[in-house]
């Protein structure tokens, strides 16, 4: 089956069976309730990971505007 027929039979499924259809895709893919533990670990890992990353980016913005700072005050 390829994705437009997909999306032809979502459109034409009636309102309340394509909230059914949204909701249930969202506690598939996306509700971390339901992840394995294995799951929630890596998602754990890779906010980490993220969050060092960004972390690493606000320290050299941070260090970028006490240079202009310091060179508008001189």
């Amino acid at each position: 089956m390829k994705a437009e027929e997909v999306l032809k039979m979502i459109g034409e499924l009636e309102n309340g069976e394509r909230w059914k259809l949204l909701d249930m895709m969202y506690d598939e893919y996306f509700n971390s309730r339901k992840c394995s533990e294995v799951k929630k670990e890596e998602r754990l890992s890779n906010l980490e990971k993220d969050i060092e990353f960004l972390s690493r980016k606000v320290g050299v913005h941070d260090m970028y505007f006490n240079r202009i700072h310091k060179e508008e005050e001189e």
